[in-house]
């Protein structure tokens, strides 16, 4: 039952920063994709920003350790020129979240996993949350 997901930096967002009450679940989630039970993807904006929020909390060389930790089991995925154009025209109401999702798409990813599925209410993959994708796995 291997699937490609798009992971959304709010997740690691959660187990880097220890973010309450969302950390044990993004957690959770994660660990799935760090054991291999599902491919976990990013897209190198979501890299960078992840790197930027991480570097105004702690320093640099913590920022850049959190990110070579998680690059070991989640890969990142190309962004390309049509994606953002498509993302630029689309009926979603953040750029960023509309970004994400055609880079999934682009990508052939099966699902986006995130806290925010009110964000990918126009996405045409399955959007699912860190308790919902884990239930995937514990049926």
């Amino acid at each position: 039952m291997i699937k490609k997901i798009f992971v959304d930096s709010d997740i690691i967002l959660d187990v880097a920063t220890g973010r309450m009450p969302f950390v044990d679940q993004s957690k959770t989630a994660l660990a799935l994709i760090e054991n291999g039970y599902a491919l976990g993807v990013i897209s190198s904006n979501s890299i960078t920003n992840i790197y930027y929020v991480l570097r105004k909390i702690s320093t640099n060389d913590k920022a850049k350790s959190f990110i070579k930790t998680i690059l070991k089991y989640i890969s990142v995925i190309t962004v390309d020129h049509g994606s953002i154009l498509t993302a630029l025209d689309s009926k979603f109401m953040d750029f960023e979240d509309g970004f994400q999702n055609y880079c999934a798409l682009k990508n052939q990813c099966d699902l986006i996993l995130t806290r925010n599925i009110k964000d990918y209410t126009f996405s045409e993959l399955q959007v699912l949350e860190p308790n919902e994708f884990i239930a995937l796995y514990n049926k």
